[in-house]
């Protein structure tokens, strides 16, 4: 599967809800860094390791954020794996920044670690910090 492609499948997962079309593109060790792994966990370093305990943490997030939807801005490929740059709507602000999110990804086109990079309107938004 193409990057583009994955990218795509991987949005409309999202975007219609369907955990199982969503996580069909990770690798059963993949591990998932992300911020918001820290405001659900906060005494953990901010990764999930394994295949079923992302999906669990994506089943989550789409039961808490029921109108959540992502809004692609631009794709990035390189060899071994993408870069997309992303608007997630319908959560914390009435005005989404960018969310920056990185795959590498295994020879067989699978997910091995996926990193989230949050803009500065939802910091400020989730973790409650005016903007200066």
């Amino acid at each position: 599967m193409s990057h583009a492609r994955f990218v795509q499948d991987w949005l409309e997962g999202w975007n219609t809800r369907d955990v199982e079309r969503i996580m069909a593109h990770y690798d059963e060790d993949a591990n998932f860094q992300s911020p918001t792994v820290l405001a659900l966990q906060p005494a953990s370093n901010g990764v999930v390791w394994g295949r079923d305990a992302i999906r669990e943490l994506y089943a989550l997030s789409l039961e808490r954020f029921p109108a959540l939807r992502f809004e692609l801005e631009e794709v990035i490929e390189r060899h071994s794996g993408v870069i997309q740059i992303y608007r997630k709507l319908n959560v914390f602000t009435d005005h989404p920044g960018l969310t920056v999110e990185i795959f590498e990804m295994t020879a067989e086109g699978l997910v091995k670690r996926n990193i989230v990079y949050w803009g500065s309107e939802e910091v400020s938004s989730r973790f409650r910090i005016k903007e200066i």
